[in-house]
């Protein structure tokens, strides 16, 4: 099993397209790696029309969620 960080860091909006297509990747390796596991949004950042993931770390016992951008809305990444 790997290791998460223990200083994960709120992301207040995605830069560009490229920033969330490297940090799903990131995320994706993290999953792969059994320091996280996706779980059921139980409530919406910015409602359901929003691309919504949550994702558990098991090592920080901590949930964190990852909102997609929806123009004019750039996304979050943060603690739930």
């Amino acid at each position: 099993m790997g290791t998460v960080s223990n200083n994960l860091e709120v992301i207040d909006g995605f830069k560009s397209p490229g920033e969330l297509n490297r940090f799903e990747r990131w995320l994706q390796r993290e999953v792969d790696a059994g320091c996280a596991v996706e779980v059921d949004v139980k409530n919406y950042y910015a409602g359901e029309n929003f691309k919504e993931r949550w994702f558990y770390f098991k090592e920080i016992d901590s949930v964190w969620r990852l909102v997609c951008p929806d123009g004019p809305f750039h996304g979050y990444w943060g603690a739930v």
